[in-house]
């Protein structure tokens, strides 16, 4: 007896990607190029997007040091070109040579009598926008543009919560990047953030070919970033937004610390060495001082490098509370200079987006108990029971596969056996999945809602997605590992 229905079940995953593959060329070919030459401001914002390298401090405050003493010191010297710092001659110099010394007592009594006359029992302390005892933090179990949408139109999901002004910044969000290539495996169906973001919004053309590689501090700043559709499957025609729906955000791309080197012992909980912590911390640093330097007050964060990239939850989440509550920073020239706190004054809330709920108290608990895990608005427990196969444990599969095939192709003896720990750490995930079933908060979109089954593609459908010449490759080449490895061995040597 046959069926009398057809079959619901999913796909096979590598059909699945393909169909996210086709669905995302289909946007960033005619969709995009369409949005950009009907709407300036997308056009002018993708356009307008910098790389940033080594961003310095822009707000802070010398421990031990009043913020008139610098002004004062900096007025006082200029540099010039192979002179270093020269003290001014100026006006004020001949003017202070050529007054009396009795003049000077006078006018410095006239100055305290002033002084003295608009003293006030009561001073007023200048006002800041924001600081980390009274600045916003939140850790919600969704995606990032839903996240930035519930920042953007907070009345729509809470009805007393007062309607932002018009004229406020757009809400910016954390594009945890490919240091690679613009938009990672977009093109190839990947399903971890920067993907998802790629084929939503407008931020693909903003990431301009030239900038990469990606700086290790820094990232591309992407202004007015158009968000088109929502977080729903790009084959979900009611996931498009009409034209009072879209909305904007600014967007900063970089890249985590990859397949880092783990310390502890078989028993104990694998953890971040002192240099690599250092090396996360100064790269959220990095990202913090654009987003200052922008004057963005709300932003979306994650839990950067928690995925695929094999960072530790507790590590990452540790590293955000004490950037965001002002880290010391200290000299780079090795003078005995006083250490700057960068407390970040412009932001006045701060989202964690990660859309797997396990994930999110781990990272609660690691950044701060206090703060309790928000569902997000189409978070659903029972989603956890959902028997849907693990995409992400997919991807490591297919890794792992192909670097066993690399691995047996290197011949240099010190590459392969760095190729080996990453090998190592790649299985040891896998089998850590396998137990839990955990996601891991790296895939974001959900396969079962593409409109796909495994009954609904033809054997011509199947060929012709084979047949599609794809320019991008989501899978390093050795050369790009190989490179990779070589720049985190001379980190380590230094």
């Amino acid at each position: 007896m046959g069926r009398t229905e057809k079959s619901q079940g999913l796909a096979p995953p590598a059909i699945r990607k393909d169909i996210r593959a086709k669905q995302a060329k289909q946007v960033i070919n005619r969709t995009i190029p369409a949005l950009l030459n009907s709407i300036s401001r997308a056009k002018k914002g993708v356009e307008s997007s910098e790389l940033i390298v080594y961003p310095v401090p822009v707000s802070s405050v010398a421990l031990g040091k009043q913020d008139g003493e610098r002004q004062e010191e900096d007025a006082a010297y200029v540099k010039r070109k192979g002179q270093g710092r020269r003290k001014i001659k100026g006006e004020r110099d001949m003017q202070d040579d050529s007054e009396h010394p009795r003049s000077r007592k006078q006018k410095k009594s006239i100055d305290l009598k002033d002084d003295l006359a608009n003293l006030s029992l009561n001073p007023q302390p200048k006002p800041l926008n924001s600081s980390p005892s009274t600045r916003k933090i939140r850790i919600i179990t969704t995606d990032t543009l839903t996240a930035a949408h519930m920042l953007t139109f907070p009345t729509h999901y809470d009805p007393s919560s007062s309607k932002p002004p018009k004229k406020s910044p757009n809400i910016c969000i954390l594009n945890m990047a490919s240091p690679l290539r613009p938009g990672g495996g977009v093109l190839t169906g990947a399903t971890s953030q920067e993907e998802f973001l790629c084929a939503r919004t407008t931020l693909l053309p903003s990431l301009v070919e030239s900038y990469y590689r990606l700086p290790e501090l820094g990232g591309i700043w992407s202004p007015d970033i158009l968000v088109f559709h929502n977080a729903g499957p790009l084959g979900d025609a009611k996931g498009e937004l009409g034209p009072g729906e879209r909305y904007w955000i600014d967007a900063v791309s970089a890249g985590m610390l990859r397949f880092p080197e783990l310390e502890g012992g078989e028993d104990e909980l694998k953890r971040l060495g002192k240099k690599d912590r250092s090396f996360v911390e100064a790269k959220m640093q990095a990202v913090l001082r654009i987003m200052q330097k922008k004057g963005v007050k709300k932003v979306v964060l994650g839990a950067w490098g928690c995925g695929a990239y094999g960072n530790p939850v507790i590590d990452v989440a540790q590293a955000w509370r004490k950037v965001l509550g002002g880290a010391a920073t200290g000299s780079k020239s090795g003078k005995k200079e006083k250490s700057e706190v960068e407390t970040w004054p412009n932001l006045e809330e701060v989202v964690f987006a990660i859309s797997n709920r396990r994930m999110a108290k781990d990272f609660a608990q690691a950044f701060d108990k206090k703060i309790e895990v928000e569902a997000g608005p189409d978070d659903n427990e029972d989603d956890e029971e959902d028997e849907e196969e693990d995409e992400v444990a997919e991807e490591l599969k297919t890794k792992i596969n192909e670097m066993e095939g690399q691995l047996s192709a290197v011949w240099n003896p010190d590459l392969k056996a760095r190729m080996g720990v990453i090998l190592e750490g790649l299985k040891a995930q896998l089998a850590e999945r396998e137990e839990t079933g955990d996601h891991g908060g790296v895939s974001l979109e959900d396969d079962a809602s593409s409109g796909i089954g495994g009954a609904d593609l033809t054997p011509q459908d199947s060929d012709n997605e084979e047949e599609e010449d794809d320019e991008y490759d989501d899978d390093e080449s050795e050369e790009e590992k190989g490179e990779e490895l070589a720049v985190k061995q001379q980190k380590e040597t230094k």
